[in-house]
């Protein structure tokens, strides 16, 4: 809003410099008859009263006399020499030889000299009355004056526009019931009823999405475990090896899809716009090795070591336990799934915030989809097949909850030669998202 008032208070004043120039350079040329006819009128009194007053005097005296004069005026007067004389223009000269007064300043009415010739041919150059410094104090007045009516008519244009601002920043936040509420006489008000119609069917949408895709995420856990349960109970049934292996297969499949649809769930509540659970002082290390989801007889199957480099500032944090858990467990699932044999897990503290830091030494991120990696659904090419499997959920997952406890989540190429996710949080408690209800996210399913 401060760009607006600048750029509109900057035009104003360069038109009306401009607008100051044009009258001031351009008037005597225009009106030169008019201005040369008021200005005889005006001096022809003082001209005569000069005359009168050094025309019987001696050079000596005459010089005496106009020193005294200018001592009560401001140094107003002024003898031209010899030199000066010759160096007036000829329409001057001529002007004087004509009417006894002359006037010349360039075409500035504010610097203009007058020339009153005595009567023994000696010239008299008279200054204006108004000093420089009169003259600026005068501008600055003018445009002080002009800035005060732009703030005036801004004002209201200004809370107006911010308002609206506000408003749109909370509604891309995620706060969907965020509306734009002005008086009747804004200005803007069919901006802001634009703004608040668009809001209102952007919010129904997302709302009628996330409902429907609560209820079938819900709706789908039923039959799931009823595939299960089917499942279970054909292996019962049967003795064949082949068929075992099929079965087998098929729970296989069933258990994707149940997790698919936790993922789905947890997703979807993240998304609601809400403040984190109470937050609780934990022991870091203790509690990142108990939430990592990993044994030890999985990390020896996949010949895989990983490596605690936890801060001693970090012994101790305050945070919301249950989702740095969730968040920490998926990047370090991540990192299991495409290293070649460390992965390293760091904590260090920082001025106003600490960080989380997972890498592996895996194959890395290309650069171009180090963004895109954290959009739900999104996967790199090599993670479709079903060596490392994965639904695209797991790092968005992990981005929501970063944002939801005050912080963030990004990814850089990492020393060991893979991928390298640094989260970070603030140091001090309740720095999360201020508008939000209570939220529980579910733990991963098994």
């Amino acid at each position: 809003m401060l760009r607006i008032l600048i750029r509109l208070y900057l035009t104003v004043a360069v038109l009306l410099l401009l607008s100051i120039v044009f009258v001031q350079k351009g008037f005597p040329y225009l009106f030169s008859t008019h201005l040369t006819t008021q200005m005889h009128s005006e001096y022809a009194s003082e001209a005569m009263l000069l005359r009168d007053y050094l025309g019987p005097l001696d050079e000596s005296n005459r010089q005496a006399r106009l020193d005294s004069m200018n001592r009560s005026n401001g140094q107003r007067y002024r003898r031209l020499s010899e030199e000066q004389k010759r160096a007036l223009s000829p329409a001057t000269r001529q002007d004087l030889a004509q009417y006894g007064l002359a006037w010349s300043g360039g075409g500035d009415i504010n610097r203009t000299n007058v020339y009153i010739a005595l009567n023994d041919g000696d010239l008299v150059e008279v200054h204006p009355l108004i000093p420089d410094w009169m003259e600026m104090l005068a501008y600055v007045i003018i445009f002080s004056v002009m800035l005060g009516a732009i703030l005036v008519w801004l004002t209201p244009h200004w809370r107006d526009l911010e308002k609206l601002r506000i408003a749109a920043a909370r509604f891309g936040d995620g706060a969907l019931d965020a509306r734009a509420k002005l008086s009747e006489n804004s200005s803007i008000k069919q901006l802001c009823s634009y703004f608040n119609n668009m809001a209102d069917r952007i919010g129904a949408l997302i709302t009628a999405q996330r409902d429907m895709v609560n209820a079938a995420s819900h709706e789908l856990r039923t039959p799931l475990a009823r595939l299960e349960f089917g499942l279970v109970n054909l292996m019962d049934t049967t003795e064949d090896s082949k068929t075992h292996k099929r079965i087998q297969a098929m729970r296989k499949d069933v258990e994707e899809l149940d997790i698919l649809v936790g993922e789905l769930l947890t997703l979807s509540m993240l998304e609601q716009a809400t403040v984190p659970e109470s937050r609780e002082k934990i022991m870091l290390e203790d509690f990142l090795r108990s939430a990592a989801g990993v044994t030890d007889e999985e990390l020896g199957l996949r010949r895989c070591t990983v490596v605690w480099q936890i801060a001693p500032a970090m012994r101790e944090i305050v945070i919301e336990p249950r989702s740095l858990g969730r968040a920490f467990s998926n990047l370090l699932q991540n990192a299991l799934r495409y290293t070649r044999s460390t992965i390293r897990v760091r904590a260090e503290p920082g001025a106003a915030s600490w960080k989380l830091i997972v890498e592996d030494d895996g194959v890395g991120i290309p650069e171009n989809d180090r963004e895109r990696i954290f959009e739900p659904f999104y996967r790199l090419d090599r993670s479709r097949d079903r060596a490392t499997g994965g639904y695209g959920l797991g790092l968005a997952i992990v981005k929501k909850i970063a944002e939801r406890l005050g912080g963030g989540v990004r990814v850089t190429g990492s020393e060991l030669g893979g991928a390298m996710f640094i989260l970070h949080f603030p140091l001090r408690s309740g720095q999360g998202s201020p508008h939000l209800s209570p939220l529980v996210i579910p733990d991963k399913p098994n």
